[in-house]
């Protein structure tokens, strides 16, 4: 894989090795960030789930989806997990 520099403050340096050592099991600073950044996405869709939950409209328009897909994945549970 290519590998590039980028340049942060001491102290976010610092802080990023200080969270890969301590609270990811002393992984590298780039797996620490590969961490944060993935942490990131996944917060991102979460937020976007709960704003479509708070539209009782766009929420229903979702499950109804739902609904359909179950109906023609072919995988014979009938819609059951």
């Amino acid at each position: 894989m290519t590998m590039t520099t980028i340049k942060v403050q001491a102290g976010v340096r610092d802080e990023l090795a200080r969270l890969a050592a301590d609270d990811l099991g002393g992984v590298t600073l780039n797996a620490a960030l590969e961490h944060l950044l993935t942490e990131h996405r996944k917060n991102q869709i979460l937020a976007a789930y709960a704003r479509l939950e708070a539209d009782p409209k766009a929420w229903a328009d979702y499950e109804d989806e739902l609904t359909e897909w179950d109906a023609v994945a072919g995988d014979g549970r009938g819609g059951e997990a």
